[in-house]
């Protein structure tokens, strides 16, 4: 076991494990900036859609790899594509293909923003080699709230909802969006987090969203510090275009630009603000209510380590 991520002479290699709706596509796009910068983005998070999708249509488990499996990759992309009106490519789907690419970067610098449902007990073997893994988590009534609304606004977009689902208020997140993991994004989180720590390193990197838009100087200085990455103040501003995401390596070219209620605001954001106030409970429809109090054990316990300035 280390007890530190992989930085030296030759760069830094760093993954930010994050739950949705954690400004994870802002910070993304701030560190984006610093010179030399690889960013891959969400690749294992789109292995595990393609792995619930395969399911559903098959119901057998996709394979690990995709060499000798192209057409069962190939199925499975079809849908996701369809799922997300983006395209997404087969070949960069597979575990063992999301390793290998991050394991053979050779830019300077490679960050990787991706969520925790992204990994489970039988995908750790792909865990890429000499990464330094940190996490970035958020108060469940924020994330899940705000991610039930975009599933609802994308998906009733396409008209995919019927029935109740096409409601907004009785639209029920767990049983109308298949992909929504069982955990609510927070349990998976969590469970790499103590998977990293009694593997990989013993005091991973922990950093509250709400903290960073609180104290965004300090909590980026840190985090920068910790990892091995360059900081200076020029990183708390960055430009409001979307240019930026254009080179970010993902499941498909064009995702971070297609899902606008995924990743819009975030993709042309251009500075940290400061958070809004918790919404109230008699704001929240009962299936947010009913996730984040389930979930709300695993946050207090990451949020007890997070990193502090």
């Amino acid at each position: 076991m280390s007890s530190a991520g992989e930085s030296t002479d030759n760069g830094t290699r760093v993954i930010m494990w994050c739950v949705p709706r954690s400004v994870s596509t802002a910070l993304t796009k701030c560190l984006s900036a610093i010179q030399g910068m690889e960013i891959h983005f969400e690749p294992y998070a789109y292995s595990y859609v393609a792995k619930r999708s395969y399911k559903v249509f098959s119901g057998c488990d996709i394979p690990k790899v995709y060499e000798g499996n192209e057409e069962a990759f190939d199925k499975t992309a079809r849908i996701v594509s369809a799922d997300f009106d983006s395209y997404v490519d087969p070949k960069r789907l597979a575990y063992a293909s999301v390793k290998k690419r991050l394991e053979t970067s050779s830019s300077k610098h490679v960050f990787v923003k991706d969520m925790g449902s992204g990994m489970a007990d039988d995908t750790f073997q792909f865990l890429p080699d000499k990464y330094q893994h940190t996490f970035l988590i958020r108060n469940p009534i924020r994330t899940i709230n705000s991610y039930r609304r975009a599933i609802y606004n994308h998906n009733n977009q396409l008209g995919l909802l019927e029935g109740e689902a096409a409601n907004e208020q009785t639209f029920n997140v767990e049983r109308d969006y298949r992909s929504f993991p069982h955990g609510y994004y927070m349990k998976e989180l969590y469970s790499i987090w103590k998977y990293v720590g009694e593997n990989i390193d013993r005091s991973p990197i922990v950093i509250d969203a709400d903290d960073l838009l609180a104290k965004p100087a300090g909590i980026l200085s840190a985090y920068c510090s910790a990892v091995g990455l360059p900081y200076n103040q020029s990183l708390l501003k960055w430009d409001a275009s979307t240019e930026s995401v254009k080179s970010w390596k993902a499941a498909g070219d064009n995702v971070v630009h297609d899902l606008v209620h995924f990743y819009g605001t975030a993709a042309r954001s251009s500075e940290f603000l400061l958070a809004s106030k918790l919404p109230p409970r008699e704001s929240l429809t009962p299936d947010v209510i009913r996730c984040s109090e389930r979930v709300m054990k695993y946050f207090d316990e990451m949020y007890e380590s997070r990193l502090t300035v």
